[in-house]
């Protein structure tokens, strides 16, 4: 991932504001610290996913921290799940897949009416700069994707509490002002969950120690393989605690569980903003990898990883 994030960077198309005597590199766009009050700015949440034409992020995690967004044109149909079941905080989401006969060619694909339409392209939205940070950024769009990223930031790149803003000077769309506040880094490094069948899932995360805007995501997948499976997503108060009802847990279960098991946690603020007929969303988030099991589940590259006397289903990962 290090390596990663090592690589972007030399293709970064953005800048880091000089705060001493040398010439300004910000472009004329203003890189101090925004006003307002971290406690009682408006935070929008999420957009919902048949309008998310696009998303920035400022993503920390325990090896670096890296900023990513576009904006397109349109949505994805694949992208748009379905809600299969919702509990107390948590749903299952269900991905579709779209047929289209005769197939789609380039530069279009498959809606859910069985007609291609033009696949969503990347738009211009002009210089987009992010303060607050402990390096203020402003970026310029990556040609011909469109795509604005920067890596070279302090990890993490924000402080807890602090007010962040992003804004976009405008281009295929009109300017827009998103917020988000710093987020705590999560503890313990790292986040074990064995999902066992007819038992809650317990989650436990270190609670912050002050008043906060952050709310807790939590994802499992365990069907890697399935034609459409179902992922598992719950959105808790970040107050260190948090149970998926036995009820949901059995029903992600019960789609399927083939290959390698995974999910996050992640700590998280969410703004949102209307872009043309769509939404874009700005998320600053500071995420665990969760090392997911199941259990009487063993999943598998090869002979080796199996038990004696099971075998390995390479084509969906798992020990029969």
């Amino acid at each position: 991932m290090l390596r990663h994030a090592v690589l972007l960077a030399l293709y970064a198309c953005a800048t880091v504001p000089d705060t001493g005597d040398s010439d300004d590199t910000s472009g004329g766009i203003d890189t101090s610290d925004p006003d307002g009050d971290p406690m009682t700015v408006p935070l929008g949440g999420t957009c919902p996913l048949d309008t998310r034409w696009g998303a920035f992020k400022v993503e920390a995690n325990t090896d670096y921290s890296a900023i990513d967004g576009a904006i397109a044109d349109g949505v994805v149909p694949v992208t748009i799940l379905e809600e299969a079941l919702s509990e107390g905080d948590c749903r299952l989401m269900k991905r579709n897949n779209p047929f289209c006969d005769p197939s789609c060619g380039p530069g279009t694909t498959c809606d859910f009416d069985g007609t291609c339409i033009p696949y969503p392209a990347n738009q211009d939205v002009g210089t987009v700069s992010i303060t607050g940070l402990r390096d203020a950024v402003v970026m310029e769009p990556v040609e011909p994707s469109y795509k604005y990223f920067y890596t070279e930031l302090h990890n993490p790149a924000f402080e807890a509490g602090k007010l962040i803003q992003m804004k976009s000077t405008g281009g295929a769309y009109a300017a827009v002002t998103l917020h988000g506040v710093g987020v705590a880094v999560l503890a313990p490094p790292s986040v074990d969950w064995l999902v066992t069948a007819g038992e809650a899932l317990q989650l436990t995360w270190d609670a912050p120690t002050t008043e906060v805007r952050s709310e807790v995501f939590a994802s499992v997948n365990v069907d890697q393989h399935g034609i459409t499976p179902l992922t598992l997503e719950c959105v808790f108060a970040d107050d260190g605690a948090a149970e998926v009802p036995a009820s949901v847990m059995d029903a992600l279960l019960s789609a399927g569980v083939t290959g390698y098991p995974s999910g996050k946690l992640q700590r998280r603020t969410v703004d949102r903003a209307d872009v043309g007929a769509g939404c874009v969303d700005f998320m600053v988030d500071y995420t665990l990898k969760a090392k997911v099991s199941v259990a009487g589940h063993t999943p598998c590259t090869g002979p080796g990883d199996c038990p004696e006397g099971m075998e390995c289903n390479l084509a969906i990962q798992t020990c029969e």
